[in-house]
């Protein structure tokens, strides 16, 4: 397909510029934005503007994704590697291991078991074959990274719980790339063809590690790379940095986005002092943050919405068997650590799990991996479910974390802690220092981070 450049930059420009100012007003009035950016992609796209109902009275285009050609993929892989790097990069080696055993279980023990649960469901519920139902649950079965930064404030005070459900996002989405491919894999594959479950038992190991193998490696260059470069430059060297990363590894067969993960985690805490980081944040977190609107506006642009009551019930079912099973496997993985939390704390690590990037990311390639096989409707349906749960999760999140974010929540939490000593170490533990986000209890200024309690 031949791609207009100019009607792709205009395409772009209406999506970014449109999220841009939808993003600052509400982070103005302290509202996670990524449920409205969703909302504004399907405003402005084929939902409403090829709707028959209004097609019949107003013939015009927005928005065609399509019509942009391979951009929009470029886009969401760019915005994957960037948002996987710049988290951990921005985690400290201290936090990392002190929550890194219940993170990590909950990442990879919670993305096997969502994948199944769900996709069991997905089977039940929309009849798709088995492949297709265990791809639509690994695309839906990690939380996203780039979502959760948008509630680092309304959870400031429950600096435990935010920590732990980073760090597993952080290794939620590499896996929740990784699967979806092996599943891809297994949809091309001719009719009557032999599947070897020890092929891709080999293969997945494969990719993980030669994905940690890579972004070790590129990580120990890192840190001879660097001393080279003047100050100026760090930001773009790392960026680049991310990028090569992501390509060899997956040159080699290993999965690209955990090998980006492992080599931000090293490069942000093994070559850059906390002083020298600054300069990179902000050049990564902005440059993000723009891929990250883009990401989430072109996934409501390319979804085409049925007005059926009937599907879009079902979707939403699904989605609230997504949201609930997310306890039936957190309760058992923390086990007697339970004790260590206060109930709040357990309520956001159940319930304040949102999908983002990786999902959305994924959603248009699955569509266009089933389209070239023949199984063009299928990914359509998968691609709007995608969407729903993406949209809904997001949404009860934030219902979640505003409530439990409240005086008269917060108030019982602290009661709590008043009566138990061990409780009130935890939560004064220095471990907490050096998340991001603005803690509102240090000032108007709004500049001072968690690491200045140090």
């Amino acid at each position: 397909m031949v791609v207009d450049i100019t009607l792709t930059m205009t395409y772009f420009a209406l999506l970014i510029g449109l999220g841009v100012i939808i993003a600052n007003l509400l982070k103005k009035v302290k509202i996670p934005d990524t449920f409205f950016l969703l909302l504004l992609g399907l405003v402005i796209g084929p939902t409403v503007f090829a709707n028959p109902l209004v097609t019949q009275y107003i013939d015009m285009t927005l928005v065609n994704v399509e019509a942009m050609g391979a951009v929009p993929d470029f886009l969401r892989v760019l915005a994957l590697i960037l948002v996987v790097f710049t988290g951990t990069f921005n985690l400290k080696w201290k936090i990392f291991q002190r929550f890194s055993n219940v993170s990590v279980n909950l990442a990879f023990l919670g993305v096997f078991f969502t994948t199944i649960f769900t996709g069991l469901f997905a089977h039940i519920l929309f009849g798709f074959d088995p492949i297709q139902s265990l791809l639509l649950g690994a695309v839906v079965s990690g939380t996203g990274t780039g979502v959760l930064i948008a509630f680092e404030k309304s959870l400031s005070k429950s600096k435990k719980a935010l920590a732990i459900i980073k760090i597993e996002s952080i290794f939620n989405s590499p896996l929740t790339v990784l699967l979806p491919i092996l599943f891809l894999d297994l949809v091309i594959l001719e009719p009557g063809a032999i599947i070897s479950p020890m092929t891709y038992a080999a293969q997945f190991w494969q990719m993980i590690v030669a994905g940690v193998g890579t972004g070790l490696i590129i990580g120990l260059i890192i840190s001879k790379i660097m001393k080279t470069f003047v100050k100026e430059y760090s930001s773009l060297a790392l960026f680049s940095i991310a990028l090569v990363t992501y390509a060899l590894a997956e040159s080699v067969g290993g999965s690209g986005m955990l090998a980006v993960a492992i080599c931000g985690l090293m490069a942000g805490n093994f070559v850059f002092k906390d002083n020298d980081k600054e300069d990179v944040k902000q050049f990564d977190d902005q440059l993000s943050e723009m891929l990250r609107i883009a990401v989430f506006t072109m996934l409501g642009a390319q979804v085409v919405l049925p007005f059926d009551l009937v599907q879009l019930g079902t979707a939403f079912i699904f989605f609230l068997i997504v949201f609930a099973s997310r306890p039936l496997f957190l309760i058992p993985i923390l086990g007697k650590r339970r004790k260590k939390f206060t109930k709040k704390d357990i309520t956001l690590m159940c319930f304040v799990a949102p999908r983002g990037i990786a999902a959305a990311a994924m959603a248009p390639i699955i569509a266009s991996v089933l389209a070239s096989v023949g199984q063009k409707a299928a990914g359509d349906l998968i691609v709007n479910i995608i969407f729903m749960v993406v949209l809904m999760s997001v949404l009860f999140s934030t219902i979640v974390a505003t409530i439990m974010s409240t005086d008269k929540v917060q108030n019982i939490g602290r009661k709590g802690a008043a009566k138990d000593p061990e409780q009130k170490k935890l939560d004064e533990d220095d471990v907490y220092h050096g998340l991001e986000g603005k803690n509102p209890e240090q000032g108007n200024d709004g500049e001072s981070s968690l690491d200045s309690n140090s």
